[in-house]
């Protein structure tokens, strides 16, 4: 925002500014929108057989509210069963005012029944520090068991094989 260093000669005034002094009549004209919260999170369906749609928020465990989410990858990772997930974070394409927004070197979520819980991405295997825009889950070699593939801005794609342990989901090993 060049009209910025303009108007503020120190990253002080800049930093004590209100709106109003940064946009000035600008802003009555603005397109004005409010949240509840910001947090990330899923809905789960809990509709019931033939009953109406019901949905409820559930917010993600503070790992994956460190930064902004870009993508979601889903799946059976560890043949348990159950529905787990692999975040694509970060954002390094920010305004220079803002800078970088960098959280969790790799989030992979697991659900315990209630719940999203955190998986350690020493555990997991899961390691996407830079600015990943995309992630995907596919069973790239056809061993039964889904791997991940992560797009990163600018920078390599990341792919993670499942070693899967001793289950296997489709019981092909």
């Amino acid at each position: 925002m060049p009209a910025v260093s303009e108007h503020f000669k120190t990253y002080r005034q800049f930093a004590s500014a209100s709106l109003v002094d940064i946009y000035g009549e600008h802003l009555k004209d603005a397109f004005k929108v409010t949240a509840n919260h910001l947090e990330s999170g899923v809905w789960l369906n809990e509709t019931k057989d033939g009953g109406a749609i019901q949905l409820s928020w559930q917010p993600l465990p503070w790992d994956a509210q460190l930064s902004p989410v870009n993508a979601i990858a889903s799946g059976d990772f560890n043949g348990d069963g159950r529905t787990e997930l692999i975040l694509a974070q970060n954002h390094y394409t920010n305004q220079a005012e803002t800078g970088l927004w960098r959280g969790t070197p790799g989030c992979h979520l697991e659900w315990d029944g209630d719940r999203y819980e955190t998986v350690p991405y020493p555990v997991s295997g899961v390691v996407t520090p830079n600015d990943t825009k995309a992630i995907i889950s596919l069973d790239v070699n056809g061993d039964g068991w889904l791997d991940i593939l992560a797009g990163q801005n600018n920078d390599a794609l990341l792919f993670f094989k499942n070693v899967g342990g001793n289950r296997n989901p489709s019981g092909s090993r």
